[in-house]
Protein backbone atom coordinates (compact mmCIF):
# COMPACT_ATOMS: atom_id res chain seq x y z
CA UNK A 1 0.00 0.00 0.00
CA UNK A 2 3.14 2.54 0.26
CA UNK A 3 4.01 1.89 -2.74
CA UNK A 4 0.38 2.78 -4.32
CA UNK A 5 0.38 5.57 -2.02
CA UNK A 6 3.54 6.73 -3.60
CA UNK A 7 2.10 6.05 -7.28
CA UNK A 8 -1.03 8.02 -6.30
CA UNK A 9 0.89 11.19 -5.18
CA UNK A 10 3.19 11.39 -8.08
CA UNK A 11 0.55 11.86 -10.69
CA UNK A 12 -1.54 14.23 -8.53
CA UNK A 13 1.97 16.27 -8.30
CA UNK A 14 2.14 16.05 -12.05
CA UNK A 15 -1.52 16.79 -12.38
CA UNK A 16 -1.57 19.83 -9.99
CA UNK A 17 0.62 22.47 -12.69
CA UNK A 18 -2.47 22.06 -15.53
CA UNK A 19 -4.69 22.78 -12.91
CA UNK A 20 -3.40 26.44 -12.60
CA UNK A 21 -3.47 26.57 -16.22
CA UNK A 22 -7.20 26.36 -16.23
CA UNK A 23 -9.15 28.96 -16.54
CA UNK A 24 -12.14 28.10 -13.31
CA UNK A 25 -15.54 27.40 -14.94
CA UNK A 26 -14.50 26.57 -18.42
CA UNK A 27 -13.59 22.96 -19.56
CA UNK A 28 -11.60 21.05 -17.09
CA UNK A 29 -12.41 20.36 -13.26
CA UNK A 30 -10.27 18.98 -10.57
CA UNK A 31 -11.03 17.59 -7.25
CA UNK A 32 -9.37 15.72 -4.48
CA UNK A 33 -11.14 13.69 -1.55
CA UNK A 34 -11.00 11.40 1.02
CA UNK A 35 -13.47 9.06 3.08
CA UNK A 36 -14.26 6.05 4.94
CA UNK A 37 -15.53 2.93 3.35
CA UNK A 38 -18.44 0.87 5.12
CA UNK A 39 -19.96 -2.12 3.75
CA UNK A 40 -18.71 -5.55 2.71
CA UNK A 41 -16.93 -8.73 0.96
CA UNK A 42 -20.47 -11.10 0.53
CA UNK A 43 -22.38 -13.27 -1.36
CA UNK A 44 -25.68 -12.33 -3.20
CA UNK A 45 -28.16 -13.72 -2.22
CA UNK A 46 -27.07 -14.79 1.44
CA UNK A 47 -26.50 -18.29 1.08
CA UNK A 48 -27.95 -21.27 2.51
CA UNK A 49 -25.15 -22.19 4.77
CA UNK A 50 -25.41 -18.78 6.49
CA UNK A 51 -27.65 -19.57 9.05
CA UNK A 52 -27.28 -16.26 11.53
CA UNK A 53 -24.94 -12.97 11.43
CA UNK A 54 -23.90 -12.56 14.72
CA UNK A 55 -22.42 -9.37 14.07
CA UNK A 56 -20.67 -7.26 11.52
CA UNK A 57 -18.47 -4.20 12.02
CA UNK A 58 -16.23 -2.10 9.36
CA UNK A 59 -12.36 -2.73 9.56
CA UNK A 60 -10.97 0.98 11.27
CA UNK A 61 -9.00 2.76 8.46
CA UNK A 62 -11.17 1.49 5.62
CA UNK A 63 -10.33 4.55 3.69
CA UNK A 64 -10.07 6.05 0.62
CA UNK A 65 -8.10 8.69 -1.02
CA UNK A 66 -9.12 9.66 -4.80
CA UNK A 67 -7.92 12.42 -7.35
CA UNK A 68 -10.67 13.19 -10.21
CA UNK A 69 -10.50 14.96 -13.33
CA UNK A 70 -13.48 16.31 -15.65
CA UNK A 71 -13.43 16.93 -18.56
CA UNK A 72 -17.15 18.69 -19.43
CA UNK A 73 -18.52 18.60 -23.24
CA UNK A 74 -21.19 20.78 -22.52
CA UNK A 75 -22.08 23.18 -19.54
CA UNK A 76 -24.03 20.01 -17.39
CA UNK A 77 -22.34 17.70 -18.66
CA UNK A 78 -18.52 15.61 -18.84
CA UNK A 79 -16.51 12.64 -18.31
CA UNK A 80 -14.63 12.08 -15.23
CA UNK A 81 -11.32 9.69 -14.59
CA UNK A 82 -8.85 9.43 -11.78
CA UNK A 83 -6.81 7.48 -9.58
CA UNK A 84 -8.21 6.21 -6.30
CA UNK A 85 -6.38 3.85 -3.15
CA UNK A 86 -9.30 2.13 -1.62
CA UNK A 87 -9.01 0.02 1.55
CA UNK A 88 -11.95 -2.08 2.16
CA UNK A 89 -12.22 -4.16 4.69
CA UNK A 90 -14.77 -5.35 7.19
CA UNK A 91 -15.01 -8.28 10.28
CA UNK A 92 -18.56 -10.65 10.76
CA UNK A 93 -18.90 -13.86 12.44
CA UNK A 94 -21.96 -16.09 11.93
CA UNK A 95 -23.89 -19.32 12.31
CA UNK A 96 -22.98 -21.86 9.89
CA UNK A 97 -24.11 -25.08 8.78
CA UNK A 98 -22.45 -27.06 5.81
CA UNK A 99 -20.51 -24.87 4.66
CA UNK A 100 -18.02 -26.24 2.53
CA UNK A 101 -14.48 -24.80 3.82
CA UNK A 102 -10.55 -25.82 4.58
CA UNK A 103 -9.07 -25.71 8.19
CA UNK A 104 -6.11 -25.53 10.33
CA UNK A 105 -6.75 -27.22 13.50
CA UNK A 106 -3.19 -27.25 15.49
CA UNK A 107 -4.99 -28.24 19.31
CA UNK A 108 -7.15 -31.49 20.35
CA UNK A 109 -7.11 -35.09 19.20
CA UNK A 110 -7.43 -33.97 15.24
CA UNK A 111 -4.63 -31.56 14.14
CA UNK A 112 -3.74 -30.91 10.51
CA UNK A 113 -5.42 -29.48 7.82
CA UNK A 114 -9.01 -30.44 6.90
CA UNK A 115 -11.13 -30.30 3.51
CA UNK A 116 -14.78 -30.64 4.46
CA UNK A 117 -18.44 -29.55 5.25
CA UNK A 118 -17.92 -27.39 8.47
CA UNK A 119 -20.55 -26.63 10.86
CA UNK A 120 -20.31 -24.34 14.00
CA UNK A 121 -19.35 -20.60 14.56
CA UNK A 122 -17.21 -19.03 11.30
CA UNK A 123 -15.02 -15.50 12.54
CA UNK A 124 -14.01 -13.81 9.41
CA UNK A 125 -11.64 -10.46 8.91
CA UNK A 126 -11.09 -8.72 5.55
CA UNK A 127 -9.07 -5.86 4.61
CA UNK A 128 -7.63 -5.49 1.30
CA UNK A 129 -6.54 -2.56 -0.38
CA UNK A 130 -6.75 -1.47 -4.01
CA UNK A 131 -5.52 0.90 -6.55
CA UNK A 132 -8.71 1.87 -8.51
CA UNK A 133 -9.25 3.38 -11.93
CA UNK A 134 -12.57 4.93 -12.45
CA UNK A 135 -14.61 6.17 -16.08
CA UNK A 136 -17.51 8.17 -15.25
CA UNK A 137 -20.32 10.23 -16.70
CA UNK A 138 -20.49 13.43 -14.86
CA UNK A 139 -23.94 15.11 -14.77
CA UNK A 140 -23.88 19.08 -12.80
CA UNK A 141 -27.48 20.36 -12.57
CA UNK A 142 -26.10 23.54 -10.61
CA UNK A 143 -23.39 24.99 -9.18
CA UNK A 144 -23.64 23.05 -5.75
CA UNK A 145 -24.33 19.41 -7.44
CA UNK A 146 -21.94 17.08 -8.98
CA UNK A 147 -23.35 13.55 -9.86
CA UNK A 148 -21.14 10.56 -11.51
CA UNK A 149 -21.91 7.07 -12.51
CA UNK A 150 -20.30 4.44 -14.48
CA UNK A 151 -17.28 1.58 -13.92
CA UNK A 152 -14.14 0.89 -12.47
CA UNK A 153 -11.52 -1.73 -12.66
CA UNK A 154 -9.63 -1.94 -9.60
CA UNK A 155 -6.12 -3.59 -8.71
CA UNK A 156 -5.02 -5.71 -5.56
CA UNK A 157 -2.06 -4.21 -3.91
CA UNK A 158 -2.75 -5.85 -0.28
CA UNK A 159 -4.63 -8.91 1.21
CA UNK A 160 -6.19 -10.13 4.25
CA UNK A 161 -8.79 -12.42 4.28
CA UNK A 162 -8.52 -14.79 7.68
CA UNK A 163 -10.89 -16.10 10.54
CA UNK A 164 -11.16 -18.71 12.79
CA UNK A 165 -14.17 -22.06 13.01
CA UNK A 166 -15.07 -22.55 16.70
CA UNK A 167 -18.12 -24.76 18.31
CA UNK A 168 -18.53 -26.79 16.06
CA UNK A 169 -17.23 -30.08 13.40
CA UNK A 170 -15.80 -30.60 10.28
CA UNK A 171 -17.07 -33.79 8.02
CA UNK A 172 -13.97 -34.10 6.36
CA UNK A 173 -14.33 -34.45 2.80
CA UNK A 174 -18.23 -34.26 2.45
CA UNK A 175 -21.94 -34.54 4.64
CA UNK A 176 -21.11 -38.35 4.57
CA UNK A 177 -17.61 -38.25 5.48
CA UNK A 178 -15.74 -38.94 9.39
CA UNK A 179 -16.90 -36.04 12.06
CA UNK A 180 -14.17 -34.14 13.59
CA UNK A 181 -15.25 -32.11 16.71
CA UNK A 182 -13.51 -28.59 15.74
CA UNK A 183 -12.92 -26.37 19.17
CA UNK A 184 -11.00 -23.92 17.32
CA UNK A 185 -9.30 -23.60 13.94
CA UNK A 186 -8.19 -20.79 11.81
CA UNK A 187 -8.05 -20.72 7.90
CA UNK A 188 -5.98 -18.03 5.85
CA UNK A 189 -6.94 -17.03 1.94
CA UNK A 190 -5.04 -13.90 1.67
CA UNK A 191 -3.18 -15.56 -0.71
CA UNK A 192 -6.42 -16.80 -2.95
CA UNK A 193 -8.31 -13.19 -3.51
CA UNK A 194 -8.32 -12.30 -6.73
CA UNK A 195 -5.82 -9.35 -8.23
CA UNK A 196 -8.04 -7.93 -9.82
CA UNK A 197 -11.95 -6.11 -9.59
CA UNK A 198 -14.19 -4.58 -11.71
CA UNK A 199 -17.90 -2.74 -11.28
CA UNK A 200 -20.14 -0.30 -11.40
CA UNK A 201 -19.42 3.24 -9.32
CA UNK A 202 -22.07 5.95 -8.31
CA UNK A 203 -20.94 9.10 -6.66
CA UNK A 204 -22.69 12.39 -5.24
CA UNK A 205 -20.89 15.78 -4.18
CA UNK A 206 -23.01 18.47 -2.38
CA UNK A 207 -20.54 21.44 -2.79
CA UNK A 208 -21.50 23.52 0.79
CA UNK A 209 -18.78 26.37 0.03
CA UNK A 210 -17.23 26.86 -3.61
CA UNK A 211 -13.77 24.90 -2.79
CA UNK A 212 -15.40 22.03 -0.25
CA UNK A 213 -18.21 19.69 -0.77
CA UNK A 214 -20.08 16.36 1.61
CA UNK A 215 -19.01 13.55 -1.35
CA UNK A 216 -20.67 9.92 -1.12
CA UNK A 217 -19.86 7.25 -3.33
CA UNK A 218 -21.28 3.40 -3.90
CA UNK A 219 -19.50 0.72 -5.28
CA UNK A 220 -21.01 -2.93 -6.56
CA UNK A 221 -17.98 -5.44 -7.48
CA UNK A 222 -19.16 -7.14 -10.18
CA UNK A 223 -16.15 -10.36 -9.85
CA UNK A 224 -16.22 -12.43 -7.32
CA UNK A 225 -13.56 -12.17 -4.82
CA UNK A 226 -11.88 -14.97 -5.80
CA UNK A 227 -11.10 -17.42 -8.75
CA UNK A 228 -13.27 -19.83 -10.04
CA UNK A 229 -11.28 -22.60 -8.93
CA UNK A 230 -11.15 -21.84 -5.33
CA UNK A 231 -13.24 -24.29 -3.13
CA UNK A 232 -12.30 -22.44 0.11
CA UNK A 233 -15.55 -20.78 0.48
CA UNK A 234 -18.28 -22.23 -1.54
CA UNK A 235 -19.98 -19.22 -2.42
CA UNK A 236 -18.70 -16.16 -4.84
CA UNK A 237 -18.06 -13.07 -2.65
CA UNK A 238 -18.34 -9.27 -4.23
CA UNK A 239 -17.24 -6.09 -2.89
CA UNK A 240 -20.11 -3.61 -2.29
CA UNK A 241 -18.78 -0.85 -0.34
CA UNK A 242 -20.51 3.05 0.60
CA UNK A 243 -17.83 6.00 1.33
CA UNK A 244 -18.58 9.04 2.91
CA UNK A 245 -16.28 11.71 3.07
CA UNK A 246 -15.07 15.08 1.84
CA UNK A 247 -14.03 16.71 -1.63
CA UNK A 248 -12.27 19.81 -2.21
CA UNK A 249 -12.33 21.32 -6.00
CA UNK A 250 -8.77 22.76 -7.07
Amino acid sequence: MKKSLLIAITAIAFCLPAVSQQESGRKWEYRMFAGHNAGGSMPLPLPAEIRKIRYWSPEPFTGSLAFHVTRFISPKWGVTSGLAIDVKGMKTEADVKYMNTSLVVGEGDHQGVFQGMFTGRNKLRIRNGYLVLPLLGTYAPSRVWRFHAGGYVAFLQDARFEGNASDGYIRQGGPAGDRINIEESTFDFSDNVRKTDAGVMALADWFFTKKLAVTGQLSWGLVSLFPGDFNGIPYKMYNIYLMGGIAYRL
